[in-house]
């Protein structure tokens, strides 16, 4: 009997170079699947990282602009509480405290009420939205006392929200507060102005993290609770909004008023670059894939080798090795195009790497100019420009540390304030210009005589002060003998005559007793002594007379 499948055509698939090529086409499918997976996935994990580095910066920027509003706001209502017939306010006299409160009011660029509250925390008196808010709110706002100093100045911060306080005084006796509520409007406008630009919500939180005043899809949910954007680390969440919507959130402190700026973005928006990158993926894979397709059943057994030496290639360059050169084959024919156009977009990209290496390294280098330039400001804006030593305000900054410091030490500390004798005299008939050599003679010296542990400023005009770490009294009256010797003995040469001229000093010593404004007293005090008991000496201001 013949055979009944005798003379019927071999199935397609039975040859083995279609087997081949077909495992060629599988291979390749696989490997661009693998490819896109690897693209997308490290896309959205750079887009991701991307957002919560951008995200939180554009915030912060935007949030300086909410605080500078709330700053002015601040500002103003600090203004209307040294209003005259408000620090005179009377108990018995509340029609001009309410006219001149109303008169403020209507001409506030930021309040839409204000309230007065006394030094026992009682309300006094509201008008305006200050009436709509409950009078324990508003007596619970009143600014609490820091220490033994001055009044409390910074701005308080009550659970309803919208209510900012600052102290009425008179010179150092506390009358009360000024309570003012924010008009909603004003932070409205500035919130929609506010946020990074493909937000679509921005909100004003209190310290819990309640919205006080939300614009654009924000506005009308106060009362929200946003806790989460305010609790815990900074950065990015990704949450459900009241409309089941996936959004991304971050928020931005604003400050000592506790508040924060926040702002919402829809996920999808957030992430629109991912979905470009998945659909051009897609696009370019399936054009692959039909290239691919259409080679593998088209050519012979002689094309698998080139085909492998493209996909061996494609795997590398999706590895980051631009490295590759496929030699082109000495035909003419779609392989050998397709070798070519690969080699070059191998080249494009090389050199797209390249540039992008070179652009990473000027970066690096711009910001490292940028920090060597901060830090030559930084240094500047300590520094006397003339003595180049530390300047008043530097030495304003460390007083105050070295006083915290020893208060927890126990540690003694001194100062000594240094003051040339005559030196407007010597302005006079010398001129400017020897003057200025002269002090900057005078700052040479010290600096030689100053110990390591000591602070040396030039204070200001002719007068210098020294900061006297673990010392006390009798340490720094030596000290200042020290330096006044040192000037006694020097010599300073100022113009062709080469004739040397002297300088002397009155220097006035004190110990820190506890009290800061007593402390610049009592050295000014002893200066001032030394002054009146001939110059050229040491005076130090002794509560035992011993010195």
């Amino acid at each position: 009997m013949s055979d009944p499948h005798q003379g019927l055509a071999r199935p397609p698939l039975s040859g083995l170079a279609t087997k081949i090529i077909l495992f060629v086409f599988l291979s390749t499918l696989t490997t661009g699947g693998v490819v896109s997976w690897i693209s997308i996935q490290s896309t959205h994990t750079q887009l991701e990282r991307a957002l919560d580095r951008a995200y939180p910066a554009e915030l912060a920027v935007s949030a300086e602009d909410i605080r500078s509003l709330l700053k002015a706001a601040e500002h103003e209502l600090r203004r209307h509480a040294r209003n005259p017939v408000i620090t005179r306010q009377r108990s018995n006299r509340l029609a001009p405290l309410s006219a001149t409160a109303a008169r403020l009011l209507e001409a506030s660029d930021y309040f839409s009420g204000l309230a007065v509250v006394d030094r026992n925390h009682a309300l006094r008196m509201a008008i305006g939205a200050a009436q709509a808010v409950p009078s324990e709110v508003l007596e619970r706002s009143f600014p609490k006392r820091e220490g033994d100093g001055p009044w409390a100045l910074d701005s308080n911060l009550d659970a309803h929200g919208s209510v900012i306080a600052v102290p009425i005084v008179t010179g150092t006796r506390r009358l009360g507060a000024l309570v003012g509520t924010l008009r909603p409007s004003v932070v409205r406008a500035a919130l929609a102005q506010a946020g990074p630009p493909e937000a679509d919500a921005t909100y004003l939180l209190d310290a819990r993290g309640r919205v006080l005043v939300g614009a654009g899809a924000g506005e009308g949910r106060t009362g929200l609770a946003l806790d989460a954007l305010v609790s815990g680390e900074p950065g990015l969440r990704d949450y459900e909004d009241v409309n089941g919507r996936q959004v991304l959130g971050g928020a931005a402190p604003l400050g000592a008023l506790g508040w924060h700026l926040a702002a919402e973005v829809p996920f999808e928006r957030a992430f629109e670059p991912v979905m470009k990158v998945v659909t051009q993926t897609f696009a370019v894979n399936l054009a692959i894939l039909l290239v691919f397709g259409f080679l593998a059943f088209s050519i012979t057994t002689t094309a698998v080798k080139p085909i492998e030496t493209l996909s061996d290639g494609a795997r590398r360059i999706a590895q980051g090795r631009f490295d590759v050169e496929i030699p082109e084959p000495k035909r003419h024919d779609e392989i050998s195009l397709l070798t070519r156009v690969f080699n070059d977009i191998v080249r494009q990209l090389r050199r797209k790497q390249i540039e992008i290496d070179s652009t990473a390294r000027t970066l690096r280098e711009r910001n490292l100019a940028l920090e060597q330039a901060n830090e030559v400001l930084s240094q500047l804006s300590i520094t006397d420009g003339l003595t180049k030593l530390h300047n008043h305000r530097y030495f304003q900054d460390h007083l105050t540390r070295e006083i915290k410091r020893v208060g927890r030490v126990n540690e003694p500390l001194s100062m000594l304030i240094i003051d040339i004798d005559d030196f407007k005299s010597l302005n006079d008939r010398l001129g400017h210009a020897a003057g200025d050599e002269f002090l900057s003679g005078l700052a040479q010296i010290l600096m030689n005589t100053v110990r390591e542990t000591d602070l040396l400023a030039r204070y200001g005009g002719e007068e210098f002060v020294m900061l006297c770490s673990n010392t006390d009294l009798e340490g720094a009256y030596q000290l200042g003998e020290k330096v006044r010797t040192a000037i006694e003995d020097a010599s300073f040469i100022l113009d062709e005559s080469m004739r040397p001229m002297r300088l002397t000093v009155s220097v006035g010593a004190a110990q820190f007793d506890g009290n800061r404004k007593h402390f610049f007293k009592a050295a000014d005090r002893a200066l001032y002594r030394a002054k009146d008991q001939g110059k050229n000496c040491v005076v130090a201001d002794d509560p035992n007379g011993m010195l």
